[in-house]
């Protein structure tokens, strides 16, 4: 078993432009970072790149980093026109894509900006895993539902990889319900490690029940991280930085923060928990991703991708 560390914060270095994202491409594959990871935000205040768009970028850029989305909102996407073309990145990466889904937010904007119900999410979305697999796999697909009609339907392009890994995101009961019975992989954010063990051991129950197994390296995480040489984090960063979306967990046990042995032990309690892959997002601005980036990656990436790290110490 091994552990794979990737990265986030793809859409602060996109805004500050064309050069700026290219040398965060670039220096993510110099560091031996595993991937890049995208978010989706079709609509809303903060600035995001298009995941798409992004990943396309990567694909080109870049010979051996794998990249993501975290995650991709197929409850209000066209199933058909994003198995196309991720079907087409992934063949023309040769085969570096792995694919993370879920509902959405609870704002009803997007939905609306989408012409899609909200209370339709969770239909939409297995629907969606269900329909790309299908046009990843058959030549000709055939099918009808309330949202979507296919007669003899075909998308040309197949995907470089046999089965495209499709990872769940979502902690809620029915996003683990979801990932038992549909997905390849977990991958939530904002979670503890007890969060983590129990959420894998209720996704199992949930597969066994389909007559499926989740292959137990499939699980892992989102998480903010920042590292410091030495000292603490300084309160800027915490304030300005760091998601909250939770008030009945302190920040620090939902985010990597400290030195490089403060962090290594964080890790650890996730790693014991079952988690081995690892999503890690700067907590930074544009002006210190880079250096964020070269610290994290020589203190925590390397070592774990070196193997240089026993998992059981």
């Amino acid at each position: 078993m091994s552990v794979k560390i990737g990265l986030s914060g793809a859409s602060v270095m996109a805004r500050e432009g064309r050069e700026t994202f290219l040398r965060y491409v670039d220096a993510a594959e110099e560091l031996d970072w595993d991937s890049i990871w995208f978010s989706d935000r079709i609509v809303g205040p903060a600035w995001r790149m298009d995941p798409i768009a992004g990943m396309a970028i990567v694909t080109g850029r870049s010979e051996k980093l794998k990249f993501g989305t975290g995650v991709l909102l197929m409850s209000m996407r066209s199933p058909v026109t994003a198995a196309r073309e991720l079907a087409t990145i992934d063949l023309l990466s040769n085969g570096r894509l792995v694919l993370g889904v879920g509902v959405g937010q609870e704002s009803p904007a997007e939905y609306e900006a989408m012409g899609v119900r909200k209370r339709d999410r969770g239909r939409r979305l297995d629907e969606a895993i269900v329909l790309m697999r299908r046009l990843w796999t058959e030549e000709r697909v055939t099918y009808e539902s309330e949202f979507i009609k296919l007669t003899d339907a075909t998308i040309g392009v197949r995907p470089k990889q046999e089965n495209v890994p499709i990872w769940m995101g979502s902690r809620a009961e029915a996003g683990l319900r979801r990932t038992g019975r549909l997905g390849d992989g977990w991958l939530p954010t904002q979670v503890t490690p007890e969060e983590v063990a129990a959420g894998i051991a209720r996704i199992q129950e949930y597969a066994a029940e389909a007559d499926r197994e989740i292959e137990h390296d499939h699980f892992g995480l989102q998480i903010n991280s920042y590292l410091v040489e030495s000292g603490t984090v300084p309160d800027h960063i915490k304030e300005r930085y760091l998601l909250r979306r939770r008030s009945d967990v302190p920040p620090e046990q939902l985010n990597l923060l400290g030195t490089p042995d403060q962090i290594m032990a964080r890790l650890r309690e996730y790693i014991d928990a079952g988690a081995t892959k690892f999503v890690f997002n700067p907590a930074c601005g544009a002006d210190e991703m880079l250096e964020q980036m070269r610290l994290q990656a020589e203190a925590i990436v390397q070592p774990f991708h070196q193997k240089l790290v026993p998992l059981g110490a």
